[in-house]
């Protein structure tokens, strides 16, 4: 086992990378994408002279640089696993340098980076504070390098005020690992000389964040911390602090007890067991950090974006959804795949806001929730969400996703101008250029616009007239809408399942009829039952009903009520029932709809 381990101790490094791979690529994929779109990396002088014009600038070009090749999970993925084997192999040079080559230590170089992997987890966290934290790990292990004392000095002299501007807050590890290189490896400083580096390392660390606060407008503890390692600047990233710690911590520890290391003789055993552990703790870090709701949501929104229905339907029968937004994109789904009036309550169902969620002011919700308005053909409100979501952003970096829709509406409402400004700011972006490309082509030239199906629907579908979109009468916009285009089947859809949702089954019956131009071969199932309820609730008799409704449908019904007038309960309905309009009616959506009936069966 020892003479494995030595032959290929690089092995452990490999596989880690291989198991960070596997689950961003895999497990985790979708919070990469969602991190790609709340950024506009530009390859232009400007943006490169304004990050660069803060503290943290080159930790945060870089992160934002490699963050944009997130819109492909596989290679988001494999560039965190490539910075997380550097950020190990950086701590075990230290180890060797400062310990010893022991293969006991090798499982704990480790751990830096499973708590920077445990930290990305939440998508807050930018890549920038993994950047941030190898600028100073890789500059103190070219102090080692370094042969004169008289040279290492001005180094560190030079090195750290560097280090503030291009890293950030993170900078002040260079000068303590500076300081224990020379304590516990190089051994060569005078006191003289020692006097002159502890001077130097706390002026350096002290100075340039109060030097920074007169020239640039940023608070003083912003400025310590770092500006660009959160997306919330206000926030102070304490679970950072066990990351820097542990870069300090693992080689300080084990250069002390390195004379017991040496001695130990079942190195096997330690090793292996040290394996285990790190492997547990590896394990426990990330299953615990890790947010698989939000992962879940962020899968909705990548598909919804992405125009992927039939995968949002499969998501959605695996797993129902439960959250407002993953019921949006699934409602969303299935009337783009033409089966909402037959699936919609076969699945969970919270009310109207499911449908067209009420605008709020983040930078995640009106993105989603726009690209409902988009493909209804509320092409302003979608258009206004996107600048919303955009301008909320806390760290002011822009959004791609929400640019080419602010683009793309306006190219669609003629406002070639406004188009073109936003276009070309996207040309100079890596994944969104050829769109845009494609965009500027199609500008004062209404052939190539009405040559994209989905252009020509939603020209044919948007309002043209101005008017005051009302948040609490989305029935009446739903309403306006497809008056303004009768052959707008998806406005027809989300106005009926707004009445059935809110259980307004008077105005469920006076829309239906609109619908009788729009090519059902036959009334939708969850139409029937809303139907066949409002028949015989208001008096009126089966046989005399003036709808095509399936015997099977009112069979159906005749069995719910004989259940329901039992006194059967919710979950001994659900069984039979839950999967039609009945049972959402009496136990879902709010308050059960007030009726009395007389017996049918």
């Amino acid at each position: 086992m020892i003479k494995l381990l030595k032959q290929f101790n690089w092995l452990l490094s490999l596989l880690f990378g291989v198991a960070v791979f596997l689950f961003f690529a895999f497990y985790y994929q979708y919070h990469l994408h969602y991190q790609e779109q709340l950024q506009l990396f530009l390859f232009t002088p400007y943006y490169w002279s304004d990050l660069m014009s803060r503290p943290g600038g080159l930790a945060d070009y870089l992160g934002t640089f490699f963050t944009q090749f997130y819109y492909y999970s596989w290679s988001g993925a494999l560039i965190i696993s490539i910075l997380l084997v550097l950020l190990q192999l950086g701590i075990k040079k230290l180890c060797n340098v400062w310990a010893d080559r022991s293969l006991i230590i090798l499982p704990f170089t480790f751990v830096p980076s499973i708590i920077i992997w445990g930290i990305l987890c939440d998508e807050n966290y930018l890549l920038s504070a993994l950047i941030a934290v190898l600028l100073p790990l890789g500059a103190a292990l070219l102090h080692l390098k370094i042969k004169s004392p008289v040279f290492r000095i001005i180094y560190i002299f030079l090195a750290l005020p560097l280090l503030y501007w291009l890293s950030g807050g993170v900078f002040w590890i260079f000068g303590l690992l500076c300081i224990l290189s020379e304590w516990l490896y190089f051994k060569q400083l005078t006191k003289f000389q020692w006097g002159i580096l502890f001077v130097i390392v706390i002026g350096c660390i002290l100075l340039p964040p109060y030097v920074a606060s007169i020239f640039i407008q940023y608070p003083l503890r912003r400025l310590w911390w770092g500006i660009s390692y959160h997306r919330y600047p206000v926030v102070s990233p304490y679970p950072l602090l066990a990351l820097w710690s542990s870069i300090i911590i693992i080689p300080l520890l084990f250069a002390f007890i390195k004379g017991k290391i040496s001695r130990v003789k079942n190195v096997t055993f330690l090793s292996t067991s040290g394996i285990i552990m790190v492997s547990l703790f590896a394990f426990f870090m990330v299953k615990n950090l890790a947010d698989w709701q939000k992962e879940e949501i962020m899968a909705y929104d990548y598909y919804i974006r992405t125009q992927d229905w039939q995968k949002i339907i499969r998501m959605a029968n695996h797993k129902d959804p439960n959250t407002p937004l993953s019921v949006t994109c699934l409602n969303l789904a299935l009337s783009k795949d033409g089966s909402m009036g037959n699936s919609m309550f076969r699945y969970y169902q919270n009310g109207p806001e499911g449908l067209l969620p009420t605008f709020q002011r983040d930078f995640t919700s009106p993105l989603m929730s726009g690209e409902v308005y988009y493909h209804l053909g509320f092409l302003n409100t979608s258009m206004r969400y996107a600048f919303e979501a955009m301008e909320a952003l806390p760290d002011y970096k822009k959004s791609s996703r929400a640019m080419l829709r602010i683009a793309e509406i306006n190219l669609l409402n003629g406002e070639y101008k406004v188009a073109e400004k936003y276009l070309k700011i996207l040309q100079h972006t890596l994944f969104y250029s050829k769109q845009a490309e494609q965009m500027l082509e199609c500008l004062g030239n209404e052939q190539k616009i009405n040559a994209n199906p989905q252009w020509s629907l939603l020209k044919k579908y948007r309002m043209k007239d101005d008017f005051l979109f009302s948040e609490n009468e989305k029935d009446q916009m739903l309403g306006l809408l497809f008056v303004n285009n009768q052959s707008n089947k998806m406005a027809f859809e989300y106005l009926i399942a707004y009445t059935l949702l809110t259980k307004d089954l008077d105005h469920f019956v006076q829309y239906f009829p609109l619908g009788k131009n729009l090519g059902y071969k036959e009334i939708p199932a969850h139409y029937q039952e809303a139907l066949l309820f409002y028949w015989i609730n208001t008096g009126h008799d089966v046989s005399s009903l003036p709808w095509s409704i399936d015997p099977a449908v009112v069979q159906n019904y005749i069995n719910f009520a004989k259940a329901l007038a039992s006194g059967a309960n919710v979950n001994a309905l659900s069984g039979g029932f839950s999967q039609t309009y009945w049972y959402y009616l009496q136990f879902a959506g709010g308050d059960p709809l007030n009726y009395s009936q007389n017996p049918i069966y």
